[in-house]
């Protein structure tokens, strides 16, 4: 540590806040654990206060650090840089705010940087309960190096660019789903797919027929999805087989927004992933599904990676050559409540088979125009992918600097 940096308790540094929110509005934006990812709040939807459920409780503003409770390693956390007071928030995120001597940011970037998160983690399930969890007073008990204000500015200055690339390529990715999903329901949805004169189907006189799902092109039909793709479920692994290090696990938690986290907990050995069938290996954009659990339905791309990976029971990987057309039925919004539907009643937690999924009835398309899709929508994935391999990269960069930095082992450079 740096001679001049002083050590001192989170607790001296920082305060839990928990004031009611005064609901002096009809209409406010509610953030439950599931809100907020990775430093960031996930949406601004109004919601009328009478709809909101019981655990929205607390105010909060400009500056304050949102950390959940429940499972710290998942990285539900959230740096609030706007001005808050149409949000409230759940009781079950803890409100963080500094004091004086330490600027926000930098018992932000204190807080979530991963040797901090993995030691909340490890002492969440140290306890007994239902869910793994923790307390402020955990987190007050945390012994912070502290720096003088300029030091943590140049810190901040220098970790702050790292994770506006990574929001840049988060954004950048949200427009490309955007593009992709308005294409999708162009094309697949509404019929509107370019005819043999490269002009809108539907609107340029196509062929409809009636169908028992509906009118529907002629030459398209009512089938299943199993005629699109398949989906492989993953290897049924024993607790006794998993490692600290080695080859990636992929589970159910992995899958967010979209993406899959290569964060994993678990690894197995070599020796074990060789004598795992091919079918249940993964690699770069291998789409998959849950299947099971709280993150039912929630699918997720592998980002562009080197490494080997292999996948966990209840998890299933899209084996199609038109994996990227899945992508998107899979996302659809009937689709989602099908899956939903068929698990609930399944079981009190909520499962789904493979077979299930590949039994969803839908409209299938001509090749030509799948065909056309993927061709078009093929360039549109391979940049998704390269952003979610950069932002992998910048991640785990991040995640290097930062407890140097913030321990005095390294300094930022002058200039």
């Amino acid at each position: 540590m740096a001679s001049d940096w002083k050590s001192h308790k989170v607790g001296e540094l920082a305060d839990s806040i928990s004031v009611t929110h005064p609901f002096d509005k009809k209409r406010l934006i509610f953030l439950n654990t599931s809100d907020i990812l990775g430093g960031k709040v996930l949406h601004n939807s109004y919601k009328d206060i009478e709809s909101l459920p019981g655990q929205a409780k607390k105010t909060i503003k400009k500056d304050d650090i949102l950390l959940s409770e429940i499972r710290p390693a998942n990285g539900r956390y959230a740096f609030i840089d706007f001005e808050a007071e149409d949000y409230v928030v759940s009781t079950k995120l803890m409100v963080i705010r500094a004091r004086e001597k330490i600027l926000p940011k930098f018992l932000f970037y204190f807080l979530t940087n991963k040797s901090i998160t993995n030691w909340l983690q490890h002492l969440a399930e140290s306890r007994s309960g239902t869910f793994p969890q923790i307390t402020f007073d955990q987190i007050a008990d945390l012994n912070v190096k502290l720096p003088n204000r300029d030091e943590q500015e140049k810190i901040i200055a220098y970790i702050d660019p790292i994770d506006e690339k990574i929001e840049l390529n988060h954004q950048m990715n949200a427009t490309l789903e955007k593009i992709g999903q308005a294409l999708f329901k162009h094309w697949f949805i509404d019929f509107e797919f370019p005819n043999e004169k490269g002009k809108p189907y539907k609107s340029s006189g196509g062929e409809i027929v009636d169908s028992e799902a509906g009118e529907i092109p002629r030459g398209w039909k009512v089938g299943k999805l199993r005629e699109i793709g398949t989906i492989q479920p993953g290897f049924a692994f024993k607790s006794k087989d998993f490692l600290d290090e080695g080859v990636r696990v992929i589970k159910i938690r992995n899958i967010q927004d979209g993406t899959v986290s290569l964060q994993c907990e678990d690894f197995v050995n070599d020796e074990l992933f060789q004598k795992t069938d091919e079918k249940f290996h993964l690699g770069s954009e291998d789409i998959l599904i849950a299947m099971t659990g709280a993150e039912l339905g929630k699918v997720g791309i592998i980002p562009k990676v080197v490494e080997p990976m292999v996948l966990n029971q209840r998890v299933g990987k899209v084996v199609s050559e038109n994996k990227f057309l899945l992508y998107f039925y899979l996302n659809k919004e009937d689709i989602q409540s099908y899956i939903k539907g068929i698990s609930s009643a399944s079981s009190a937690q909520g499962n789904i088979s493979n077979t299930d999924i590949e039994n969803i009835e839908i409209v299938v398309p001509h090749q030509e125009s799948i065909y056309k899709f993927i061709k078009i929508t093929t360039p549109l994935f391979q940049r998704f992918i390269y952003d979610l391999g950069e932002n992998l990269i910048l991640s785990q960069l991040r995640d290097s600097l930062l407890p140097k930095l913030m321990s005095g082992q390294i300094r930022v450079p002058a200039g």
